[in-house]
């Protein structure tokens, strides 16, 4: 019985942070884990409760603790896609591409079906292909190059675009 009951608090402890990160209220996500990890120490060792704490990390701009988090839990649970997607996402927002890339490329892998991993994947590389649209524009038109061809589709930043989750 007293397992049951310590399983419904953490299910309402965890419904309890998802909530709170969504809306962006790190420092109490930050207490509200802290405190279930006091009331269930083996809790805070779970590959959940760390992917929480490398959420709350990286939203209070501890974005090199989160991703040394998430490293961690990757050499640990490297079947798990869900740090892997996360990794990818700090990476890819410190410019770090090829490893973002990386990161993105290994949660599909671990699970082919992985939407939100496949829609960042398709973010990052719509963010490399403008990059090098923007240097090829950049580069002009000097002695010996052809002039660049138009772009087959084209984006602003009022439709179609997404922020890498």
């Amino acid at each position: 019985m007293l397992c049951i009951l310590g399983s419904a608090a953490w299910a309402d402890a965890l419904s309890e942070m998802e909530e709170l990160i969504q809306n962006k209220q790190w420092a109490q996500a930050q207490q509200r884990l802290q405190t279930a990890a006091q009331q269930n120490p083996k809790t805070a060792a779970s590959p959940q409760w760390r992917l929480l704490n490398s959420q709350i990390l990286a939203g209070q701009g501890k974005a090199k603790e989160a991703i040394d988090g998430l490293q961690t839990l990757i050499q640990e649970f490297p079947e798990l896609p869900e740090p892997y997607n996360n990794l990818g996402v700090l990476l890819a927002a410190q410019g770090q591409w090829d490893e973002a890339l990386t990161a993105l490329q290994s949660a599909i892998q671990a699970r082919p079906h992985y939407k939100v991993a496949l829609q960042n994947l398709g973010d990052l590389y719509s963010a490399l292909a403008q990059q090098a649209y923007q240097q090829a524009k950049s580069a002009g038109n000097g002695p010996g190059l052809l002039p660049l061809p138009a772009p087959a589709a084209e984006t602003t930043t009022s439709t179609n675009t997404r922020t890498l989750r």
